[in-house]
């Protein structure tokens, strides 16, 4: 399901593209996101939650179903001799699934990554469409999959990925999608140089297109670019909480805080708000606060959500009227929900603090490590005694 929300903006700065692959970020462990910068579309997970389970109660998130709770997936094997005919039934069979398990998405764009390349082997004129599409299939579940892959096949998969992109210019939407999946895909690992270089290299090739969806993309792609470089610099934020109290980094000088970009329609987002509240009732007296910012375009909408939520932080709703001013183009929110996390001096240390991930890393910050029994104290050392052979001689 993909319920989408378009924010107040003047024509100029309006988005009419909304990703539509199934999952624009899939994590091994079951992470779904909300993408989009200027207009958001919030994806639901591909396996076990629906509305009831959204967290306005206390409970944990849902959690990916046991194997045997799983439907089992369609026969994905091909002959190595397999017609034509054959593939592309295949391929569609393999696209009409709605994975219930991460081996399931993983089995999925196998299937369609490697029944493409067979296909292409089959048509061999790189003329034809049907070529066409089966090279892009092959390389957007490629893409689809990079966070199975070493970082030797990733980084052959993004420097494919680049290679397709600067033959195709002018792109058309298609191309920027499969860009924007690699890099989405890339900023879930360490480094973020990769996924920063895709994003750069989208923006520097759609620079002289003179559609105007085209130069709205950018917008999109140069706040991700924004966002990536928060990570090691100190998050300048300056804002007014919904009961008019002034909010600024420095008022939180000397603790962690989580600054949480959420909006109500977003389930993803909800389903973190339990796991939020634990670790904040648990590690709010060692220095721990959260900023809550809510990208809801309607007021009511927000305040009869936080009637029910009780959340216990601060809310900043980012609704101001000039969109370049918003908190969200300054940070280059892109995707919900995004979880910052700030040092001691307001430093962005994290940028998807969310999830296993944020459990991980309050059990780092909060949770003081057993100390070592300190070592005995050393013996005063004993003067040596001269052996013959070391005896000096007169």
């Amino acid at each position: 399901m993909l319920i989408q929300r378009k924010l107040s903006l003047p024509i100029a700065f309006r988005i009419r593209l909304v990703v539509q692959t199934r999952v624009v970020v899939q994590t091994r462990v079951g992470l779904s996101v909300c993408v989009g910068l200027l207009t958001l579309a919030c994806h639901k997970p591909l396996w076990g939650q629906d509305k009831a389970e959204v967290a306005k109660s206390a409970e944990v998130a849902p959690v990916a179903p046991a194997a045997a709770d799983v439907p089992p997936l369609p026969d994905l094997s091909l002959a190595a001799d397999a017609n034509q005919a054959t593939i592309e039934k295949l391929i569609a069979t393999a696209k009409a699934i709605r994975p219930a398990s991460p081996d399931q998405y993983k089995a999925m764009q196998t299937a369609i990554r490697d029944a493409s390349t067979q296909l292409m082997a089959v048509l061999k004129n790189k003329q034809l469409p049907l070529f066409q599409q089966a090279e892009m299939d092959a390389m957007s579940a490629s893409v689809a999959l990079l966070t199975y892959f070493s970082e030797e096949t990733r980084e052959q998969v993004v420097n494919q990925v680049k290679q397709h992109l600067n033959r195709r210019v002018p792109m058309e939407i298609s191309d920027v999608q499969l860009g924007m999946l690699a890099a989405a895909h890339l900023e879930m690992q360490a480094n973020k140089q990769p996924a920063k270089e895709v994003y750069e290299l989208l923006d520097s090739l759609l620079k002289e297109d003179p559609r105007e969806e085209m130069q709205s993309l950018r917008l999109n792609l140069q706040s991700s670019i924004s966002r990536l470089n928060l990570l090691g610099s100190k998050l300048e934020l300056a804002a007014q909480s919904i009961d008019k109290k002034p909010l600024k980094t420095d008022d939180f000088a000397g603790k962690f805080v989580i600054v949480d970009f959420f909006a109500t329609w977003c389930e993803p987002c909800l389903t973190e708000v339990p796991r939020l509240k634990k670790h904040y009732e648990k590690y709010r007296e060692k220095g721990l606060e959260v900023v809550a910012i809510s990208l809801d375009d309607n007021r009511d909408t927000l305040d009869k959500y936080l009637e029910t939520a009780k959340l216990p932080w601060p809310i900043v709703h980012d609704d101001a009227q000039d969109p370049t001013q918003r908190l969200q183009m300054k940070f280059g929110i892109s995707a919900l929900p995004t979880m910052l996390l700030l040092n001691k001096e307001g430093t962005v240390v994290s940028l998807e603090a969310r999830g296993a991930e944020l459990d991980r890393l309050m059990e780092m910050l909060f949770e003081a490590p057993t100390l070592a029994e300190p070592p005995p104290p050393a013996a005063a050392a004993e003067p040596a005694k001269p052996t013959k052979s070391a005896a000096i001689k007169p």
